[in-house]
């Protein structure tokens, strides 16, 4: 029981930054399809290589789904939140006005 937890955790963290990568993809993308599709051998060796039954694969496939959708998740979150940033006025005398050195 122990293993099945822990295989389903790993699954969960390895394709976590999949799905944050693809956030920042195009969907329909090569790189989209790459996001979704690297992990997909790595969770197979996972599970071949700690002799789970055939019985773990719903799981495997759940743990693979909520970590691509928490990951996406938290990369549209972090883009957004990049994008509504308040930006420094560019120029030679930026910020000089709140010093009040060119102030007349």
């Amino acid at each position: 029981m122990l293993i099945r937890v822990a295989v389903f955790y790993a699954i969960l963290m390895l394709t976590f930054p999949f799905g944050y990568y693809r956030a920042y993809t195009r969907k329909l993308s090569a790189r989209w399809f790459f996001a979704i599709h690297a992990p997909v051998p790595l969770v197979f060796l996972m599970r071949f290589s700690t002799h789970l039954p055939l019985t773990f694969i719903p799981f495997s496939i759940m743990a693979f789904f909520i970590g691509q959708f928490s990951g996406s998740r938290m990369g549209n979150d972090h883009l957004c939140a990049r994008l509504e940033e308040p930006r420094a006025p560019a120029g030679p005398d930026a910020g000089a006005g709140s010093s009040g050195a060119h102030e007349l």
